[in-house]
């Protein structure tokens, strides 16, 4: 017992002497809270080191705009500011904070009118980030959290934030990392809810602390400009914000529509906003309103960079930026789909963008997401107008100078050199000559064209041949007004030089001379090849020489010496780009086709029957007999006539080759030519 006694004893006094020990065991701590108060522990100034290595956006609603504060730890036992700060710094591409508090200083290392990489990407985008950084003792924790309390609340107060836990309901300006997490995600972290439990502290109590020091901040009236409106008739409205018996319900008098507010007052942690009809703090004035009973944001200065925009036909038209139901001067824009709007003014309203200018005579808002420019490009194209009541515009999006096309610009095809894009309209502008400058005559809707795409295919010269249909146009897909030659049928099979050839949709178009005047013929009226019947004998002398299945086909083979040093009969000469080729056969009725040959590849005569009647003379017993006439080495049938001399030979049939004659008749029992 006596031990017992001695060691108790003994561990209350080094309890005493040594308080640290049942702190670290987690149950005897003071409260904090408490602590900060009666140890009358002052926070310290803030220090600035801001880093210009930290990127810099806005929030979601602009410059500025925060929405709340979330509060974070370090989670490192080891640290110090400095060391997270340096941390922090050489790796701020994967995150970055604000600003940093320990028990002895507070340091804003990033512009809070900026975001940071914090808390994922839905709280990086409303709040500013602050982190508390880990210490070792209990009153280093107080004075830690007496500065990072501190901070936070003098955060709220410069933005004329109202403090509004956001812990359990997830709406609010003072968020916990953990309550970033459980509601609005992107994120996973806890902070810092464990390290203050681990210091007997809780989110409730942080709450309260950083609401006494919010509540002693001085009051404040500011100027400002923002945009406002009323959340539900049962907001109050006060003449006086200082006398709560001087409020009124908005009641419909004051909802659906929008307030300019060029004054705050921050008065006991809170935030009024004064609501005038006008864009003043003394006219138009209706009284003041909780910025918590508002929808507000920051209304920048009007700028009025002139621009024309294109209206698409959505949503209302406004006397103010951001104007609701009963700001309203045109409920609905459906009318006015596709008309230019003249921007004279562009205003931004949180991160909306407004802009201001004339509508039917009156002056208007629009919301940017309710135009669209006018997105021109080149293109080439040919179009004709479908009908004379076809309106022709001057300038797209509005009638003024428009025209209908009439007979005057009906019947003809133009050149298109560019086109508009307009709430998914396209416009074409037509022109007389293939420019978008010279020979224009105005805007058309692609819907009231027929029109297709024009390209140049080549710029090679070549020869075709009219096949005596269609007709020759000063335009490629020419129309009725573009007529140089209604008919061709007079020159059917008459060389046609082509000097450019161009691609109207799938149709191709060739360009070249004809009776001294430049015309457009389709390709459907031109053949590449032109044949004909005639009368020779061929003889191709060399092996390399190309053999052609089809005339204009690129598909050969080469003669070698299987047609070589023979005689074929050509009954069919085609013109291929101004080139003559001759269709070879192995029989004189033109069947047995062996292909096409260039004529400058063969040696050819013109043969012609000059009499089947029979005659009857003596062989002289020189030369050689052949199979056909004007035979070759393999046209052979007796090599030497020497054999036959004097012999009496009867001729069936007499022929020409060239200038030379040829007799056909039986020697020896077999058909052979001989020459005369």
């Amino acid at each position: 017992m006596r031990k017992v006694v001695i060691f108790v004893l003994s561990l209350l006094i080094f309890v005493f002497v040594h308080p640290s020990f049942m702190y670290a065991a987690g149950t005897t701590y003071p409260k904090v809270n408490d602590y900060i108060t009666s140890k009358k522990l002052i926070p310290v100034k803030v220090e600035y080191d801001h880093k210009s290595i930290f990127p810099k956006f806005t929030y979601r609603n602009g410059y500025g705009e925060v929405e709340g504060v979330v509060a974070h730890e370090t989670a490192n036992n080891n640290s110090t500011i400095t060391g997270e700060i340096a941390y922090m710094s050489r790796n701020n591409r994967s995150a970055f904070v604000h600003a940093f508090a320990d028990g002895s200083r507070v340091i804003e290392i990033h512009d809070p009118n900026y975001g940071a990489w914090g808390a994922g990407s839905y709280a990086n985008e409303r709040f500013v980030h602050v982190e508390l950084v880990r210490v070792k003792t209990f009153d280093q924790f107080a004075r830690s959290i007496n500065n990072y309390g501190n901070y936070i609340a003098s955060l709220l107060y410069d933005y004329n934030l109202p403090l509004v836990n956001a812990e359990k309901t997830g709406e609010g300006t003072l968020w916990s990392h953990s309550a970033v997490t459980n509601h609005l995600g992107g994120t996973t972290h806890a902070d810092p809810i464990a390290y203050f439990n681990k210091w007997g502290y809780s989110w409730d109590q942080f709450v309260k602390l950083v609401t006494t020091k919010y509540k002693t901040l001085p009051n404040k009236t500011e100027t400002t400009n923002r945009l406002g409106q009323v959340l539900s008739s049962e907001v109050m409205i006060y003449q006086d914000y200082k006398k709560s018996a001087s409020a009124t319900p908005a009641g419909e008098k004051s909802t659906n529509q929008t307030f300019y507010i060029k004054n705050l007052a921050f008065v006991s942690g809170q935030t009024y906003y004064l609501l005038s009809e006008q864009p003043s703090s003394v006219d138009g004035v209706i009284g003041w309103a909780k910025a918590s009973d508002l929808l507000s944001y920051p209304e920048s200065a009007v700028t009025s960079t002139a621009k024309t925009l294109y209206i698409k036909g959505i949503g209302g038209a406004y006397s103010k930026p951001w104007g609701m139901q009963k700001d309203a001067i045109y409920r609905s824009l459906s009318n006015y789909k596709g008309q230019e709007f003249k921007v004279n003014g562009t205003e931004t309203v949180g991160n909306m963008i407004w802009y201001r200018g004339d509508l039917d005579g009156k002056t208007v808002w629009l919301y940017s997401s309710r135009v669209v420019p006018k997105v021109e490009q080149t293109t080439s194209r040919l179009g004709q107008i479908r009908n004379s009541s076809v309106q022709i515009y001057k300038s797209v999006g509005t009638q003024v100078g428009a025209i209908q096309a009439g007979s005057t610009y009906t019947g003809t095809v133009f050149y298109i050199k560019k086109q508009a894009i307009i709430n998914d309209q396209t416009y074409y502008l037509i022109s007389k000559q293939p420019s978008s400058e010279t020979g224009v005559i105005g805007w058309v809707k692609s819907a009231d064209l027929t029109n297709y795409s024009h390209t140049t295919s080549d710029r090679i010269a070549k020869t075709m041949y009219l096949t005596g249909k269609g007709s020759g146009y000063s335009k490629p897909w020419g129309s009725t007004k573009d007529l140089i030659f209604k008919d061709l049928s007079k020159n059917k099979n008459q060389a046609f030089k082509v000097n450019l050839t161009e691609k109207v949709g799938n149709t191709t178009w060739y360009r070249g001379s004809l009776a001294g005047k430049t015309v457009w013929i389709s390709g459907g009226y031109l053949s590449n090849t032109l044949e004909s019947d005639t009368n020779r004998l061929g003889n191709i002398k060399k092996s390399n020489i190309k053999i052609y299945r089809k005339l204009g086909s690129s598909s050969y083979f080469k003669a070698w010496s299987s047609y070589t040093n023979k005689v074929y009969y050509i009954k069919r000469k085609g013109m291929l780009n101004g080139q003559t080729y001759y269709l070879i056969s192995k029989s004189y009725k033109g069947a047995n086709v062996v292909g096409w040959v260039k004529s400058t590849d063969l040696t050819s005569y013109g043969y012609s029957v000059v009499s089947n009647k029979a005659k009857t003379f003596s062989i002289k017993g020189t030369g050689s007999a052949y199979s056909k006439a004007w035979g070759g080495k393999k046209d052979v049938v007796y090599k030497k006539l020497s054999t036959y001399k004097n012999k009496k030979f009867t001729a069936e049939l007499t022929a020409k080759v060239g200038n030379t004659t040829w007799y056909r008749g039986k020697l020896a029992g077999r058909t052979v030519w001989l020459q005369q």
